[in-house]
């Protein structure tokens, strides 16, 4: 089965949820992700990624417009940024994001791009040492956030009206 978000082909997986609210992956590739997050949790070398992840594959699967989808994509993108350009940690971008998603905001739809991203959560999973899983997550990273070109500047720009405030 192909997923809708990151084009990956993943497992069809009928026995979990394929139905969230916010978030297009197909259950095999959420799957996917949850494998990542375990084994991120599991070797304390792999997890300042994990947040980076987070943004990482919420950026890959936008879903659908909706008022949460755009807030999650929104929030997301802004963490690539602040981590990919601004060397941001899992902490530091965690407190930028809260700040993004505070309960008076809006957000707008961006339109995803086609494709969003070379590699996928699948090409994290293959990586066969610790160091290898590292390089792939900042290359997926760059990846995604690369396929997201067309909205860069808006999200800059959100990014530096929130900080400013901050």
């Amino acid at each position: 089965m192909i997923c809708d978000g990151c084009g990956a082909n993943v497992p069809d997986v009928p026995e979990l949820r394929a139905d969230h609210l916010y978030v297009g992956a197909a259950a095999g590739c959420w799957s996917a992700y949850t494998e990542l997050i375990g084994r991120q949790m599991a070797d304390r070398s792999l997890g300042e990624g994990r947040m980076l992840g987070v943004d990482i594959y919420m950026s890959q699967h936008p879903g659908v417009p909706g008022r949460q989808s755009s807030q999650s994509v929104w929030v997301h993108l802004v963490g690539l940024y602040l981590s990919l350009e601004h060397g941001y940690d899992g902490a530091a971008s965690a407190r930028a994001k809260a700040r993004v998603a505070a309960p008076d905001a809006e957000f707008t739809w961006l339109e995803p791009p086609r494709p969003l991203g070379r590699l996928t959560v699948l090409d994290v999973l293959a990586a066969e040492s610790p160091d290898e899983s590292r390089r792939l997550v900042h290359e997926w990273a760059d990846s995604v956030w690369q396929a997201w070109a067309p909205h860069h500047e808006a999200i800059r720009l959100r990014a530096a009206s929130i900080l400013a405030r901050g």
